[in-house]
């Protein structure tokens, strides 16, 4: 008991970006030459967030000649520090699009792991194939007149991560259990206990990656080796009840990598602590690494530049509102319509809702408050980002420029 407190005694805790911000300019320093240099883009942008280098706001306090930086945010998808107001906002907007009174499923498709590492070289077709070969593979087996002969909705996830960070690229799908008839006439209910069949699926999910990407790039498809077009490939069908926990668990990792702002512990002999979560226990346990493969490990998951991670298929798709609204028919809901179909039409106002509005922006920070008096200092001035900070003034105060608005300090 007491070697357990003086180990934690000597041990650091603090957050994930906090630890990069000590030993990421060392691991550029070190590999900067050899990284990808999206990697090393992407690790520049988060090692500026929140610096005088993002551009930002001078703040003072009149009466108490108080001044206050706040700078501005990299609002980088990898940031650990960034996105979450706007996971909260997609996280509403899906839920008032997505949700109907339907059970659902949760449904994930992955890679074989001797493919993982082709793919990590190859990120963009790769990830493309998962995505058009996932996809066709569930709405091919589902239009099978021996099976649920009905067209899906499907929302899909890419994730690239394991608990422990090693690279594992799936996707997670979000399907409701049934579909929209092919004639689109009636709604098809699968049963809230079995969706689709494992094996043929999986299989038809293995032989349209394998002719997709032989499509694509049949230079790319003679690389790898045939066993993995023979070998059994892993999905895994799951019930997800409403479908809401799965939602939020879905977006807490839509504009964040797979570490988040985690709290770590650092130990005197250089050992990071990363805590995560057993899949086989679900009991809480740790992996003991170096503040570099840690980093390595993070960098696996940079995305290449402007890829969407989330994509909708079947009648979830934004351009198949009227399909979406035939389904909400069929399951006695009121349809979604936008405030140009409701004028066009005559809909009386009221009577069925208007297309949701997009979110409102993000508030702005409130100013900080002055040590002295506890007040919101008033903004000074901006600067953008690639300008110099201004500095304080330390002369008189106010300065000229605002000696109309402020009364002078006596």
């Amino acid at each position: 008991m007491l070697s357990a407190v003086l180990e934690q005694s000597v041990s650091e805790t603090l957050c994930f970006h906090n630890l990069l911000c000590r030993f990421a300019p060392e691991y550029l320093e070190r590999f900067g030459t050899t990284m990808p240099p999206r990697q090393r883009q992407v690790l520049e942008t988060i090692l500026s967030c929140r610096t005088a280098a993002r551009g930002g706001q001078l703040f003072g306090c009149p009466e108490h000649r108080q001044f206050r930086y706040v700078f501005h945010s990299c609002n980088d998808r990898h940031c650990p520090r960034c996105g979450q107001a706007d996971a909260d906002q997609w996280l509403a907007r899906q839920q008032a699009r997505l949700l109907l009174p339907v059970p659902y499923f949760l449904l994930t498709f992955t890679l074989p792991d001797p493919l993982r590492a082709w793919v990590r070289s190859h990120p963009q077709i790769g990830y493309d194939v998962l995505f058009a070969s996932s996809s066709q593979a569930l709405q091919d087996l589902a239009r099978d007149p021996k099976r649920l002969r009905a067209q899906l909705g499907m929302l899909g996830v890419l994730h690239t991560w394991t608990r422990t960070l090693i690279f594992h690229p799936h996707i997670h799908y979000l399907i409701p259990a049934g579909g929209l008839s092919l004639d689109e006439r009636t709604w098809i209910s699968s049963g809230a206990k079995f969706f689709l069949p494992y094996q043929p699926l999986r299989d038809r999910f293995r032989n349209v990656f394998s002719q997709k990407l032989k499509n694509q790039a049949p230079e790319l498809h003679a690389q790898i080796p045939e066993t993995i077009w023979t070998q059994p490939w892993n999905i895994n069908i799951q019930a997800a009840g409403s479908g809401e926990n799965a939602l939020r668990y879905l977006a807490r990792y839509v504009f964040k990598t797979a570490t988040g702002n985690r709290r770590v512990k650092l130990w005197p002999e250089g050992q990071v602590r990363w805590p995560y979560r057993s899949s086989q226990t679900q009991q809480w346990t740790h992996a003991d690494l170096t503040p570099e493969e840690l980093i390595r490990r993070f960098l696996q998951h940079v995305l290449p530049q402007g890829y969407c991670r989330v994509r909708a298929f079947g009648w979830f798709h934004p351009a198949a509102k009227v399909r979406l609204n035939k389904v909400r028919a069929l399951l006695r809901l009121t349809p979604v319509l936008s405030v140009a179909q409701q004028q066009t039409w005559q809909i009386p106002k009221g009577l069925l809702p208007a297309e949701p509005p997009p979110m409102p922006p993000v508030p702005p920070q409130p100013a900080p408050l002055c040590p002295c008096c506890h007040q919101p200092m008033r903004l000074l001035q901006r600067w953008k980002a690639g300008q110099p900070p201004p500095p304080p003034r330390t002369g008189a105060w106010p300065p000229r420029s605002l000696t109309s608005q402020w009364p002078r300090p006596p």
